[in-house]
């Protein structure tokens, strides 16, 4: 029997395993916060984007980009989708049966151009001024969903 005193022994082994849990839930929050923001910006740009044909609304998507120097933090944003080149057409030339081109004819690689113009054609923005004129909006959805990352991380 002792003097009433305990001793534990691992503890040392349990504080870093809290702690790296406690990371873990921290980074989720944080990427989920970033990618709540970056939807609002999406939704923005999409809402604001030339249509001709559909496809350069469609291919407006969030995203979340992975950051090794950043420990702790995340970064999300928007971006149009790249061709993947997955897609075969066959060219149509007289003469030249059986060849085929690789392109993704779905993705609008167009988009540069009417962002930021070209020398021929001026520009007519929708991304940048989307993301500017929500930054209120995106603030919001970051901190709410900040707030409610925390709030369920606590009452775990």
């Amino acid at each position: 029997m002792s003097n009433g005193s305990l001793t534990v022994v691992g503890l040392g082994e349990l504080q870093a395993d809290f702690e790296r849990l406690a990371k873990s839930v921290g980074n989720k929050i944080a990427k989920d916060a970033a990618m709540a923001g970056a939807r609002v910006a999406r939704d923005k740009a999409r809402s604001t984007a030339p249509v001709r044909t559909g496809k350069l609304k469609k291919n407006i998507v969030a995203v979340s980009v992975k950051q090794a120097d950043t420990p702790g933090g995340a970064t999300a944003g928007i971006r149009v989708k790249k061709p993947t080149g997955k897609q075969t057409k066959a060219l149509k030339r007289p003469g030249k049966k059986g060849r085929t081109s690789k392109t993704d004819y779905d993705s609008p690689f167009y988009w540069k151009f009417l962002e930021l113009g070209t020398s021929k054609m001026q520009a007519h923005p929708f991304i940048r001024p989307a993301w500017d004129g929500s930054l209120p909006q995106i603030e919001k959805a970051v901190a709410d969903k900040l707030a409610e990352g925390i709030d369920n991380a606590i009452t775990r």
